[in-house]
């Protein structure tokens, strides 16, 4: 309770305040994943995936600087072992064989994020349910039926296939309806194609997926501030830290049931703004 300011942060903040920079960086990456930019890199990540996704933002005139991909450490692992990576080393720089980092390559700086972890409920499938009439090319919205997503349901971002639809082309989710908790009718982008779309009963598979992004931060709008602190004589000490650019608001207080109590806060929200400046790298589950 007499600890100053720093020895209050030093003690309590830091470590705590890695569990909220992880759930801030969850609800980012969710909000990335609205994207309707993504590239098919599930036969393995590699150098021409990186060179596609920013082919993809130079046509989107998505500017040179500041261009970031932020992966999960297995994909990260996967591009140092690629060729492109490793030759560097020839020329001097030796950052993947003696540092195990990724400097810049190929328009972009490289990102390592434990929070890019894998949508965890297996592959489910339910079908089309359109009263027996097939819709039509371009359609983007569809009415679908037995799927069983109560305990994981299906999210913005998720990957959706069709199996009548030819070659069966991905789209990712941009938007879900549920009645009694579930899914009855999907939003996706691209649109159906029109070789075959979607008939009643139709299958439909919801693939969890893993991206890894390509972006410049200018396509997320981010914003965060700590709570107010409370007034010096209500029992609490608190103080309030910058971590990693995050304002938390750091509470110390006592009680005869549990003693030292620790409690940690901070206002933020996320929303992505400029979708053609973010591309996700669909990886292999």
């Amino acid at each position: 309770m007499t600890k100053s300011a720093y020895d209050l942060v030093q003690t309590y903040g830091v470590p705590m305040a890695k569990s909220i920079m992880k759930s801030v960086n969850e609800v980012i990456y969710q909000e990335l994943l609205s994207s309707t930019n993504f590239l098919d890199a599930t036969a393995g990540i590699d150098e021409d995936d990186i060179i596609d996704a920013g082919a993809t933002l130079t046509a989107a005139d998505v500017s040179m600087m500041n261009r970031v991909i932020v992966a999960s450490p297995d994909v990260m692992a996967a591009l140092q072992k690629q060729d492109a990576f490793q030759y560097v080393n020839y020329s001097g720089q030796s950052d993947v064989m003696n540092d195990g980092r990724l400097m810049r390559r190929m328009g972009f700086d490289f990102y390592v994020n434990n929070a890019i972890s894998k949508y965890t409920p297996a592959d489910v499938a339910g079908a089309v349910n359109n009263g027996g009439t097939a819709y039509a090319a371009g359609d983007t919205t569809v009415v679908v039926d037995a799927f069983n997503d109560d305990a994981n349901p299906i999210r913005v971002g998720d990957i959706v296939t069709f199996a009548d639809e030819v070659g069966t082309p991905k789209h990712v989710i941009t938007a879900t309806e549920t009645t009694t908790s579930d899914t009855t009718s999907i939003t996706f982008s691209p649109a159906l194609s029109g070789s075959a779309p979607a008939d009643n009963d139709d299958v439909v598979t919801i693939t969890p997926s893993q991206s890894a992004i390509a972006m410049v931060p200018s396509g997320l709008a981010f914003a965060a501030r700590a709570y107010a602190q409370l007034p010096s004589n209500t029992g609490v000490s608190q103080s309030i830290v910058n971590y990693n650019g995050l304002p938390i608001r750091i509470s110390v207080w006592h009680d005869a049931k549990l003693g030292v109590n620790v409690q940690y806060d901070i206002l933020f929200g996320a929303s992505l703004v400029k979708s053609e400046r973010v591309v996700r790298l669909l990886e292999d589950l």
